[in-house]
């Protein structure tokens, strides 16, 4: 895994109001590879977490400071790019990268599901909370896989380099209508369900 360019949010937009730079602020942080892949998380500072606690407190949000959370959270030090390279290498080097960065989709995508054994999808929706508030309501057995837009998904995964298929193997296969036609694969986001709950 090797890193062409680490974007932070706070260093075009500044810090948080009220705030501080470097010491009491949180910025969403991207990290891009070299094979054009991102990932993202957003910092807090150790101290912005007590400053957004105390903040809570007087407005009454999260139960006036009694708990916070955020989603793809890393919590540090300092925001300064220095020490975030630091501890993005070190996340690298220790195998702790993806459990911290969650992986961005860099292009549009539905969420599909299909009851077992059925031959048509039962539902396409653009947000996975919806699908299975759906899902949930109508006690569906099933799999919700979420494909990408405009393109298909044997293109899509050889784009993201997803199929593990030797070459030659491959370009048999990409001109295979029955092939292309029926492909998905393991690494596309999906979930199962039975009776509404997912597994």
């Amino acid at each position: 895994m090797k890193v062409k360019e680490i974007v932070i949010e706070s260093e075009s937009k500044g810090h948080i109001i009220g705030g501080q730079e470097k010491t009491n602020d949180n910025s969403d942080i991207d990290v891009i590879l070299e094979d054009g892949t991102v990932y993202s998380a957003t910092a807090f500072t150790f101290e912005n977490i007590r400053f957004l606690r105390e903040e809570n407190s007087k407005t009454g949000e999260c139960l006036s400071g009694r708990y916070f959370w955020a989603k793809d959270m890393l919590l540090v030090s300092q925001i300064e790019r220095r020490e975030i390279e630091t501890i993005i290498n070190h996340l690298i080097r220790e195998g702790e990268f993806h459990f911290v960065f969650k992986r961005v989709d860099s292009c549009k995508s539905v969420w599909v599901f299909n009851s077992i054994n059925k031959l048509f999808s039962g539902g396409v929706f653009e947000d996975l909370v919806v699908a299975e508030e759906w899902i949930m309501r109508n006690k569906l057995t099933g799999i919700l896989t979420k494909y990408p837009l405009d393109q298909g998904a044997l293109d899509w995964a050889v784009k993201n380099g997803l199929v593990n298929m030797k070459p030659e193997k491959l370009k048999e296969k990409k001109v295979d209508p029955d092939f292309i036609g029926g492909f998905t694969s393991a690494s596309m986001e999906h979930y199962h369900y039975e009776s509404g709950n997912r597994e």
